[in-house]
């Protein structure tokens, strides 16, 4: 609930060890708190249409894998949520804390999600996208918000103090795989 439904990246970040390996086969890897909670409000403010609903976990010892659908609301309300998939492998250390995360997700869905998106956007409302809508939940009931919850990520408020992050080219840092 922390990081992916309350959108709170900086008290996620918390919940990792100071020795912690965050990695997303995209963009790199991310070591401790601190460079794991830039890593995520950077990409995730200018995802910022982008939620993710759980659609189903499993734990093995020390070791959670989580599917997710990352989601972004269409404009019409009538239309189906643009999303793509993605696989998130956790590990447990002890004492409330996480000592690694790994992202999966395949750029070609997730650039023809994006792309789909925008187009919807600039043709119904192009500051949609402001609005941080999450409609779409999806099933797993203790993996979403109470009604009327309103998104407030841990960043917003903060876009001044945070870099933009548009490519992974803009990443100072983190290291590049």
């Amino acid at each position: 609930m922390t990081g992916p439904v309350y959108e709170d990246w900086i008290a996620w970040s918390q919940l990792f060890t100071d020795d912690a390996v965050y990695f997303d086969h995209h963009y790199g890897r991310f070591r401790g708190p601190s460079e794991i909670q830039m890593f995520l409000e950077t990409t995730m403010m200018y995802g910022r249409h982008c939620y993710t609903a759980l659609e189903w976990y499993n734990i093995d010892g020390d070791r959670i894998v989580w599917k997710g659908i990352n989601r972004a609301d269409h404009p019409d309300p009538a239309q189906p949520p643009f999303e793509f998939p993605s696989l998130q492998i956790i590990h447990y250390a002890g004492d409330g804390k996480w000592s690694s995360e790994e992202d999966w997700w395949i750029l070609a869905e997730m650039t023809r999600y994006a792309k789909g998106y925008w187009k919807a956007c600039q043709a119904i409302d192009p500051d949609f996208p402001q609005q941080l809508s999450r409609r779409h939940w999806g099933d797993v009931e203790w993996a979403r918000p109470e009604d009327g919850h309103q998104a407030r990520p841990s960043w917003f408020g903060r876009e001044d103090e945070i870099p933009v992050i548009r490519r992974i080219d803009d990443m100072t840092f983190g290291e590049r795989v």
